[in-house]
């Protein structure tokens, strides 16, 4: 074997252990973060809330308020739009939830009624079998994961107490709580590391801001069209296609799966072509224009980056980590950004300078 053959061998097992290390390490963390997901799962919430609250204490801030008083505010005003939120729309989809569920269900026999006998050749019997052997098997998955995650009343009321307390502090102190982590570091690498942490910030500030645009104008849209065609089922599914803009991808394909089947049911095939058909056109407004004007020239997420960091954090730790995935993958994509830029920086300095040709006789070398 020759001496060019060994080094690329070297620098192949090199890179293989390098990027099985960093495998390990993203894995240990998601193990990790699946374990303390009742601690992170706050704490993410409240860092992304804070990015919507900041701007508003800060103009207080500058009406001459006094910081504290202005993130009780912006923190209140939060509160108040929350409670708001839950007095107009818990009642009627609690007592509307198992009227959806019911059409759901319809919905989705229908479609395996035709599909079976269509595609598959077989009887409603066959197909009944079929439906009921996956909802069993999904109602064990759901029971295990639920009884897995679920907790008491009073567990869920300190998260929010933590979120409103952590949200506040965000706001009011969160620039001297970054300057005191930074100083824990040498101070050869506090530039670099505030940079990052600037970049990472602002990346997920404008996340924030474009998922909840784009949330409420899905959700307008299609909830028009629900109302127009009077579903009466719009309310919950208005709130559904809302919740689901904060789950790329999948829980557009949820939302409007069960949109559909509800429209199917309540008012059959033309009402769930047409809400199907808006649904469509409310996705391709919000690929090719919402998110690449609002949210994609600061982000640059690829659609397949979104896609495996969903199925990513899902896999790792449910639907907290699909809800954390791509707030995670933003805040790398700040960190990955800033590497790219100095390796540039780098290679301009130690590129050689370009050679002046010399006059050789009648040529130039």
């Amino acid at each position: 074997m020759t001496q060019i053959a060994r080094g690329g061998l070297t620098r192949v097992g090199s890179v293989a252990w390098s990027v099985l290390g960093i495998v390990l390490l993203v894995l240990l963390a998601g193990w990790a973060v699946g374990r303390l997901m009742s601690v992170v799962l706050p704490i993410a919430v409240a860092v992304l809330l804070a990015t919507l609250l900041k701007p508003i204490a800060y103009r207080l801030e500058c009406r001459g308020m006094r910081p504290a008083a202005a993130a009780s505010i912006a923190v209140l005003i939060a509160v108040l739009a929350l409670c708001a939120l839950i007095a107009l729309i818990l009642p009627p989809f609690i007592a509307r939830l198992a009227d959806l569920g019911t059409s759901v269900q319809e919905g989705v026999q229908r479609v395996a009624y035709s599909l079976g006998e269509s595609v598959a050749g077989m009887s409603r019997a066959e197909v009944d079998k079929q439906l009921d052997s996956a909802a069993n098997h999904a109602q064990e998955r759901l029971g295990g994961t639920a009884m897995a995650a679920s907790t008491s009343l009073a567990g869920a009321l300190a998260s929010i107490v933590l979120i409103v307390f952590l949200s506040f502090f965000i706001v009011k102190d969160g620039r001297r709580m970054w300057v005191w982590m930074l100083e824990l570091l040498p101070s050869a690498r506090r530039g670099t590391v505030d940079e990052v942490g600037f970049r990472m910030w602002r990346n997920l500030t404008a996340y924030t801001r474009g998922v909840v645009f784009v949330a409420t104008v899905d959700a307008v849209l299609i909830g028009v069209v629900l109302l127009i065609l009077g579903i009466p089922l719009a309310l919950p599914l208005i709130v559904l296609t809302w919740l689901a803009a904060f789950f790329p991808i999948i829980g557009a394909i949820a939302a409007g799966a069960a949109a559909v089947l509800v429209a199917m049911v309540t008012g059959g095939t033309t009402d769930a072509l047409i809400v199907l058909a808006t649904i469509i056109v409310v996705q391709q407004v919000e690929g090719n224009v919402l998110y690449p004007v609002v949210v994609g020239p600061r982000l640059k997420l690829h659609p397949v980056a979104v896609l495996v960091s969903v199925a990513a954090g899902g896999t790792l730790a449910g639907i907290a980590g699909a809800f954390l995935a791509v707030p995670v993958a933003t805040a790398a994509s700040a960190v990955v950004g800033h590497l790219r830029e100095q390796r540039a920086l780098q290679e301009q300095l130690i590129a050689p300078a370009p050679r002046r040709g010399v006059m050789v006789g009648n040529g130039t070398t």
